[in-house]
């Protein structure tokens, strides 16, 4: 009996939470040997509006983790969003049109042949195919909101710089309107001073446009900037995860403890 209360409770909590992930596995195959488990039954919820911080050391599946969430690649395990399981293999472009990503590398991630406006023009084409005149105004409406110059509309990304082209990027992942976004290490490659620009400017968009996030990096102290709650991660595992200032302050965790210990003590970002 008290096992089904317990389950009850938890079905009746889960619309609170606008993505929710149970028991996530992700595996290769590596021919005749053991297949490499990346991903190894993870579990985390975000509530609407909030940001989750995943932090951990490079390859430890932060990245791998985010492209499961998204269907990229194939996963075990169960995906809600807005309380309804994620079925990517039989979902259709409404689906795919509340779920985007924001890359690590926007030099690697935008057409070097699309100018700013048909970078931010071809989502719109594809999942809505509007008339001329109303993709125009949608695509003004976010380059204001990101930080772009209207005279920039005609531009390559070759002409911009990092945290420029970075802006054009999150401005593409933001043009369909998403209600939950991953960010992928989207500071990683940008100077210290740009890096607390951007990531003021994905907290306005958040606060604006009521954002959900996935904020994925292994910076702690660009996380303490950004993530209302923190997942650790190692070896494909979440080892510990809760509030920020909790996690941060007081880690129960060895790893985390180790992690913290490493964080160069700087000023800027770590105390924004």
């Amino acid at each position: 009996m008290s096992e089904a209360n317990d389950s009850a409770k938890r079905n009746a909590a889960a619309p609170a939470d606008l993505l929710r992930v149970d028991n996530m596995r992700v595996s290769f195959s590596r021919g005749r040997r053991e297949p490499v488990r990346a991903v190894r039954d993870v579990s985390f919820a975000i509530p609407p509006g909030k940001t989750l911080g995943l932090v951990g050391e490079s390859g430890c599946g932060k990245t791998t983790l985010s492209r499961a969430v998204l269907g990229l690649i194939p996963c075990e395990g169960e995906i809600h969003l807005q309380g309804q399981r994620v079925d990517w293999r039989n979902s259709g472009p409404a689906l795919r049109r509340k779920m985007q990503l924001i890359f690590q590398d926007p030099y690697a991630s935008l057409n070097p042949r699309f100018t700013v406006e048909q970078t931010l023009n071809e989502p719109l084409w594809v999942h809505y195919q509007w008339e001329k005149a109303k993709r125009k105004e949608r695509v003004r409406r976010i380059m204001d909101l990101t930080g772009l110059a209207n005279a920039w509309r005609g531009k390559y990304p070759h002409e911009f710089s990092g945290g420029q082209r970075q802006r054009i990027a999150i401005a593409r992942a933001l043009i369909l309107e998403p209600t939950f976004v991953i960010a992928d290490e989207p500071v990683s490659s940008l100077d210290v001073s740009i890096q607390a620009q951007i990531l003021n400017l994905l907290r306005d968009m958040k606060r604006e446009l009521g954002l959900t996030m996935l904020f994925i990096s292994h910076d702690l102290a660009v996380v303490r900037h950004v993530a209302d709650e923190v997942a650790v991660m190692r070896g494909g595992e979440i080892l510990e995860t809760g509030p920020t200032p909790d996690v941060l302050v007081h880690p129960e965790h060895p790893y985390t403890r180790a992690l913290l210990a490493a964080m160069p003590q700087t000023h800027g970002i770590m105390t924004g």
